[in-house]
């Protein structure tokens, strides 16, 4: 063999150190592969297998084999092993000794059998014998068992349970499953008392042979905790942890739980706290704190589907680029707003189309125009002509046109339109701009916030077309306002849903059930409709199509849809409502209404905005007698006892020279007198007793006291000028009725005064003794 292997080498070198092109042939390189070939034949083999053990075939190892760590026999975990304190282990399913074996110690298994459930808790008992006392069960129990002093583990407070559930219901030895779960009221050396009353509900009367078990405590929180083992709950096999057991229920007191739950087929595992899954050395783990959340350390998989790896830290700088890429796309699509409401009115040069009516003073000539005023609501100087490119198919050569708009301060606005020719400038409010043009209509669209007066402008030497102001960033397709007049186009609408009605629809009575495309009702008489006032309309092309109306033609409900739809926030004039129903409601859900909501309690009327918006008009709450009323014609917010009397009112004003101010005024009433008032104003606290007519006023520099006949008393501070301004306060004290020698206690200040040919001078303020 060792020769062959010297000839494969001198073969391999002559493949290596070829130097000539061709010089290694398909016949050298296959000379070499056979060689190698043929060295490994049976005959080979087998003489290795001197030396090492055969895995493909029985063997048999003439010398000492070790196995360091041990061997596995099979796959069921049978074989020895060496543990980490160098001591071996066997594990075999059946040993057999042939002769002897010997022991140094030897300790034996068994597996026994606890039907029901088994509980470990501070206490435990076997009742004996039951004595029926006024107000408790005393249960007795072996104090001695085979020379043994058995303990009552019991305490006063203990929640004692006994429960059965390997006794059929009905047998015919009268016995059933027992369950009762008692206070413990009182302890001896060899009895428990249960109470009578204090007990879970439904709990049976202790008999001699229950196992009595301790089951929570009502006040020693060390006697509340329990483990459970049961193969017989809803989630058996299973072993729960309790904490907290106060009462005669385990509901919320579970802080570790175990089980398979059989409603899903699956075991479950509650840790309802901190835990720890992973290594001793905490190589790899799982850990999850209340405090800190989930922390892992090992590798794990992510699956298809799951969400919120933008919250992870230490991604790829790639990964993390793309992400607050898509980030920034994102915040800029949600910050983006579409108004989709056009704010110009005739913004299409088209005017309004509102019916004249004509008077006999009326004069009418060869010139007067017998259409809508085309430029109506703008200012200035234009002509309008037919344009087939603009929207509304007009379009206006303007020199400047100019209208009114009311627009919200610091909100923001886009303003887009067509136009040609040679500039044209565009301000709205603040903003300004000049936009340079071509001969062709090209589109323009300008962002701004807005502040200043609502005037839009435009001028220059320019033709304009589709003209759009909207609250927004993005600016969409022109549009007519909806404060434009829609009628026709309502009236249309509601031409063509009715001849739908009439030309597609059927009407199919089956008993109490009416099947029908729209019922129109109203004032039928003679047997013709005189008035359509309410109707039910099932025809549902989208969602702003009218379901139920009432207080007007069907033709007024459409109208009232539209002219809401683009703008919710929309508040119609008393004149715009009187050709609008008082009443809509949309297939999509929309509900319009004119007047009222009334409920238990109270009504309401005007505009409620959830979530940051706002109340509009007056917002009046009541409980029990006691209300809150917010009123913005006052400028107050009062708060009523339940006898209708004011105690606290805070209101806001504007005085007459300008100043805007707040003030809080706090009543105290005895029955339907009022007692005392305090008033707190942005300069001064006043604080008024109605009962002694006495006043109490503090300001920046003194307080004031008033007595009820015109007592005044006034401490403070004043300033003292020296020509040029303030250079230093002083004290201040004034009063009108000084106390004298016999009008005070010990202790208290009096005046004595001084006296000249009986003509009081001076006073002398002194301390009475």
């Amino acid at each position: 063999m060792s020769d062959s292997v010297d000839i494969l080498k001198k073969l391999a070198l002559q493949v290596r150190n070829a130097s000539v092109e061709g010089e290694n042939t398909a016949e050298r390189i296959g000379r070499i592969f056979i060689g190698i070939l043929e060295n490994m034949d049976n005959s080979d083999i087998e003489k290795l297998t001197k030396y090492f053990l055969r895995k493909d075939k029985e063997d048999t190892a003439n010398e000492l084999i070790t196995f360091l760590k041990g061997f596995l026999v099979g796959k069921n975990g049978s074989g020895i092993t060496v543990l980490e304190d160098g001591t071996s282990q066997a594990v075999v399913d059946r040993l057999y000794v042939k002769i002897k074996a010997v022991f140094d110690e030897l300790e034996v298994k068994k597996k026994t059998h606890v039907g029901g459930e088994q509980i470990i808790s501070p206490a435990g008992m076997k009742c004996v014998r039951v004595e029926e006392l006024d107000e408790s069960y005393r249960c007795f129990f072996l104090s001695e068992v085979d020379g043994v002093t058995i303990n009552n583990e019991f305490t006063v407070g203990t929640l004692a349970l006994a429960q059965e559930f390997n006794i059929k219901e009905g047998t015919s030895h009268n016995v059933s499953n027992r369950y009762y779960w008692r206070e413990v009221t009182g302890v001896g050396s060899d009895y428990i008392d249960l109470s009578k009353t204090n007990a879970d509900k439904d709990s049976d009367i202790p008999v001699a042979g229950d196992d009595i078990i301790g089951l929570g405590h009502l006040t020693d929180i060390t006697r509340q905790a329990a483990i459970i083992l049961s193969s017989v709950n809803e989630t058996s096999p299973s072993i729960i942890f309790y904490q907290g057991i106060n009462s005669f229920s385990l509901a919320g007191k579970e802080v570790i739980g175990l089980g398979f739950d059989k409603s899903t087929g699956h075991a479950y595992i509650n840790v309802y706290g901190d835990a720890y899954i992973g290594a001793k050395d905490e190589s790899t783990y799982i850990r999850y704190t209340q405090k800190g959340g989930v922390d892992i350390k090992g590798m794990f998989h992510i699956e298809q589907g799951s969400t919120g790896w933008r919250n992870m830290e230490g991604l790829p700088d790639e990964i993390q680029a793309a992400a607050d890429l898509a980030q920034k796309a994102q915040d800029a699509i949600d910050n983006a707003a579409v108004g989709s409401v056009n704010l110009l009115r005739n913004s299409g040069f088209t005017g309004d189309y509102e019916s004249e009516t004509l008077s006999s003073d009326t004069q009418l000539s060869a010139d007067t125009d017998l259409y809508s005023k085309q430029l109506k609501y703008w200012t200035g100087v234009a002509t309008v002509s037919a344009d087939s490119t603009a929207g509304s198919g007009y379009s206006a050569a303007i020199g400047s046109l100019s209208q009114s708009v009311s627009l919200i301060k610091n909100e923001n606005y886009v303003i887009s339109f067509k136009a040609k020719g040679v500039s044209v400038a565009v301000s709205c409010g603040d903003f300004s701009t000049t936009q340079p043009l071509t001969s062709g209509y090209q589109r323009y669209t300008f962002k701004f916030a807005f502040n200043g007066t609502g005037i839009f402008m435009l001028s220059g030497t320019a033709t304009v077309c589709d003209l759009q102001l909207e609250r927004g960033t993005i600016a969409t397709d022109w549009k007519p306002s909806i404060l434009d007049n829609d009628k026709a186009t309502a009236g249309f609408q509601s031409i063509n849903y009715i001849a739908s009605a009439i030309k597609d629809g059927s009407v199919d009575i089956l008993g109490g059930l009416i099947l029908a495309n729209m019922i129109q009702l109203g004032n039928y008489k003679d047997g013709k409709m005189q008035k359509v006032t309410a109707g039910v309309s099932g025809i549902y092309n989208d969602d702003d199509d009218v379901a139920f109306w009432a207080g007007g033609t069907l033709q007024q409900a459409i109208l009232t849809v539209m002219r809401f739809r683009n703008d919710p926030n929309y508040q119609p004039t008393d004149e715009e409502w009187a050709n609008m129903a008082n009443f809509v409601a949309t297939h999509g859900g929309d509900t319009f209404l004119r007047g009222y909501i009334y409920a238990l309690g109270g009504k309401f009327r005007g505009v409620v905005e959830a979530l940051g918006g706002f109340f509009r008009g007056k917002v009046e709450t009541s409980v029990d007698g006691k209300r809150i009323v917010i009123d913005p014609d006052k400028n107050t917010l009062e708060m009523y006892t339940t006898e209708g009397h004011a105690t606290l009112i805070l209101r806001f004003d504007t005085s007459s020279d300008g100043w805007e101010y707040g003030d809080l005024i706090l009543r105290k009433y005895a029955g339907d007198q009022l007692i005392l008032e305090t008033t707190v104003y942005p300069e001064r606290i006043r604080i008024q007793n109605h009962v002694e007519n006495t006043d109490i006023i503090l300001n920046p520099n003194n307080v004031s006291f008033y007595g009820s006949k015109g007592e005044t008393l006034l401490v403070g501070m004043k300033p003292v000028y020296n020509g040029v301004g303030v250079y230093k306060h002083v004290a201040n004290i004034d009063c009108s009725n000084w106390p004298g020698k016999d009008d005070v206690s010990s202790g208290q200040v009096y005046v004595e005064y001084e006296t000249v040919e009986g003509v009081v001078t001076n006073g002398t303020l002194k301390v009475k003794k």
